[in-house]
């Protein structure tokens, strides 16, 4: 092989290795486009009689931002979180959850929660909706055992931010 055909098959390697670098890094730090939702609560199937519970203010956390109110709503049959006027900085797999701590700051305060994964949320449910929305708990969930809600990025193990129920 004469010196010319090592470097094209040098370039060659070091433009596929820059070219991987780049998706790779676009994936883990670009962030999700967020979905401006604007819904009415009778739109997301909870009664005019349903009731709130607890409500907080959230605030960010870690150099992000997080900004709106979640109410913890009961109705005849189901529990729900309603954002209102909700608004995040967007990162790659950052999940809503529910927590004993009202004020999660560490992993372990978050695995002791509960993930809710958000109906129209990016793949997988994550938090990527913006505005005012309203998120069914699952049959199984007891609110009764949660102080707060934690926008969380699964990626990198921070908070975006908090809300303490109350």
């Amino acid at each position: 092989m004469n010196s010319r055909s090592k470097w094209v098959v040098l370039g060659m390697l070091v433009l596929a290795i820059v070219t991987t670098g780049v998706v790779v890094a676009v994936e883990l730090f670009a962030p999700e486009q967020a979905t401006q939702v604007n819904e009415s609560a009778a739109a997301a199937g909870v009664s005019s009689s349903a009731r709130i519970l607890e409500t907080g203010t959230f605030s960010g956390k870690a150099g992000h931002q997080v900004a709106g109110t979640v109410r913890l709503l009961r109705d005849e049959e189901d529990h729900y979180l309603r954002f209102e006027n909700y608004s995040q900085t967007q990162g790659p797999d950052v999940f809503v959850y529910l927590t004993p701590v009202g004020d999660p700051e560490t992993t372990e305060d978050i695995e002791a929660g509960r993930k809710v994964r958000l109906d129209g949320g990016a793949d997988g449910g994550e938090s990527t909706k913006e505005g005012t929305f309203t998120q069914r708990l699952p049959d199984d969930v007891d609110p009764t055992q949660y102080n707060g809600v934690s926008i969380w990025c699964e990626d990198f193990g921070v908070p975006f931010g908090s809300a303490t129920l109350r």
